[in-house]
């Protein structure tokens, strides 16, 4: 029988060459410094993404595009991977995120077109377990969430009893399924992208004035950094967060991302820098000759990818400057 670190060497090397395909940084550019969302897409036309493109009619259609080849992308690495099963968990938050969408709309009126297409439910199934309110085939974490959800909301009439419910379900559910298939690495990944979201979340909470409960029930459970670390400084200027993480992993991004929320007023900068925070540690791992390791990282690169894609064209259409476009563009992978 192979061990686990052999069965992985048919999908690393088929990584290997989907990578080849990510957009490289001097494609990236190009777009930056391009004059309109038009010229944008003859750059991408150059690219892997020219049969996605050749049927676009109307510019505004290219979230569809991006979607699609997310999807793609997810069902190509969930195929070739010998544990399928721990690509899946990079393809649930889509799920939280159609959740959230279609719980909107049923309490809120709040429709909306972006459901995602790349999760592990189909999202006309999704529809129906709200409608009906029978939530059997979720994983048991986002169940019970989806649950509180149906019990609480008509009580509370608080919107935000949504999102916090389905996200921190969300990071429960991924852990705990890391950590049963012993994936570390995959760990690791949720446990810095929960300590990422709840940095967001105490400089968000600060800036709208609200108090040290409301805190302690938005913050995620899993990270690295303890909650009582992070509510202490609720009653403290935000300044003061950066010299408590001095001496963290966070101690950069803090220092620059939060600084810049506190000039600007806004969270873009401190988003970017979370982003690359992660492509920094998925990168560690890309050279792993097996291993989930690559096949996470590439998938990884292409939701960052289409990101930046998204950033462009919505930048373009809007007629931003190059450089404040420039400014929100992440780091790419290769």
């Amino acid at each position: 029988m192979p061990s686990d670190d052999t069965i992985y060497a048919y999908a690393v090397g088929r990584t290997r060459a989907l990578e080849k395909r990510l957009l490289e940084k001097s494609q990236i550019e190009r777009m930056i410094e391009a004059s309109s969302a038009e010229d944008v897409i003859k750059v991408l036309s150059e690219s892997d993404y020219a049969n996605a493109l050749a049927d676009l009619t109307d510019i505004y259609d290219f979230e569809k595009v991006l979607q699609s080849e997310l999807q793609k992308s997810l069902e190509l690495i969930k195929s070739i991977s010998p544990k399928p099963e721990l690509i899946a968990l990079m393809a649930l938050r889509y799920d939280v995120h159609n959740l959230k969408v279609i719980f909107k709309a049923k309490y809120l009126g709040i429709k909306s077109d972006l459901i995602v297409p790349a999760g592990t439910i189909a999202a006309p199934r999704l529809q129906s377990a709200v409608d009906e309110e029978d939530f059997r085939d979720l994983p048991d974490r986002l169940r019970k969430a989806c649950e509180m959800i149906t019990e609480g909301f008509p009580v509370s009439r608080d919107p935000q009893l949504i999102d916090i419910n389905l996200d921190q379900a969300l990071f429960e559910q991924l852990l705990h399924d890391a950590k049963r298939l012993n994936n570390a690495y995959m760990e690791g990944l949720f446990s810095r992208q929960v300590d990422l979201i709840n940095l967001k979340t105490l400089v968000r909470v600060k800036r709208m004035g609200l108090d040290r409960e409301f805190l302690k029930k938005a913050l995620i459970s899993g990270g690295f950094l303890a909650h009582d670390r992070l509510t202490v400084f609720i009653d403290e200027p935000l300044e003061s967060l950066i010299t408590g993480l001095s001496m963290s992993q966070y101690s950069e991004l803090a220092a620059e991302g939060i600084r810049d929320w506190i000039d600007k007023g806004t969270a873009s900068r401190l988003e970017k820098l979370a982003d690359d925070y992660i492509t920094g540690y998925l990168k560690k791992g890309k050279w792993s000759p097996f291993g989930v390791e690559p096949l996470i990282g590439y998938l990884w690169a292409k939701e960052i990818e289409i990101k930046n894609i998204r950033l462009l064209m919505v930048g373009k259409i809007n007629k931003l400057p190059s450089e404040a476009i420039r400014e929100r563009i992440r780091d790419v992978y290769i």
